[in-house]
């Protein structure tokens, strides 16, 4: 039974964050670190973090250089085999979801599993997609709330670029299925809210998405024109 590394990045989370932790704290797998790294709330957060921090391994609250940098200070901290990023809205499918994945992972593949996007009005849509690296030049198809990647991975390729505000998780995600293959298996594992930083930037995302596309080797006019084709798609 691995320890697995659980990381929820924070700002201003007051309203969410509970139900985040309460979620962690339900799992019935064994051997969990859960680490919460907070970019110094303002609201209740720092309340809700320290009523809680019988569950909570490490926790800090301190300004950040947005989410991303938030993330890799969480994984620098880690020290499971195993490090999975639940954000501060998102919650595990049921109790049971980290000891059913947990037996899945193989450390020389990009590990991601069934996750589900909860609208406002609370209906939930299956979201999972057979693993296919050359959909990743026409989608950013697998979140980071999905994936799972060991410490060893990270240590291989990398942690999350802050050139980009957006993207950097997808181009993260194209680094390590260069290395490591994508492994998809049909296990629930998450809900996550929608609605996040990359839905309220849609042109940012785009244009992020174009520039690694290209970074990844997809002729610059084949990546103009998907991009000209999703603000169509997307009303941007």
């Amino acid at each position: 039974m691995p320890l697995i590394s659980i990381v929820t990045v924070c700002l201003n989370s007051g309203a969410t964050l509970q139900r985040t932790i309460d979620s962690v704290r339900n799992q019935t797998y064994p051997n969990i670190e859960y680490i919460v790294i907070d970019g110094g709330s303002t609201d209740g957060t720092l309340k809700v973090i320290s009523r809680n921090e019988e569950c909570i391994t490490h926790w800090s609250s301190e300004p950040d250089r947005g989410l991303y940098d938030a993330m890799n200070k969480g994984i620098e901290r880690a020290t499971g085999e195993w490090i999975h990023l639940l954000n501060a809205d998102d919650i595990y499918f049921d109790d049971n979801a980290l000891t059913r994945i947990v037996p899945q992972l193989d450390e020389s593949r990009t590990n991601y599993f069934r996750m589900f996007l909860k609208s406002a009005d609370g209906i939930l849509k299956t979201y999972d997609f057979s693993y296919s690296k050359w959909k990743l030049y026409v989608s950013a198809y697998l979140p980071h709330p999905a994936m799972v990647i060991s410490r060893r991975q990270y240590q291989q390729v990398g942690l999350y670029d802050l050139g980009y505000r957006i993207a950097a998780d997808h181009q993260l995600t194209m680094r390590m299925v260069h290395r490591y293959p994508g492994k998809f298996v049909p296990e629930p594992f998450v809900i996550m809210s929608d609605g996040g930083v990359s839905s309220r930037n849609k042109l940012v995302a785009l244009e992020e998405t174009r520039a690694i596309a290209v970074e990844f080797g997809l002729p610059r006019l084949f990546a103009r024109c998907l991009y000209h084709l999703k603000r169509v798609h997307w009303r941007v």
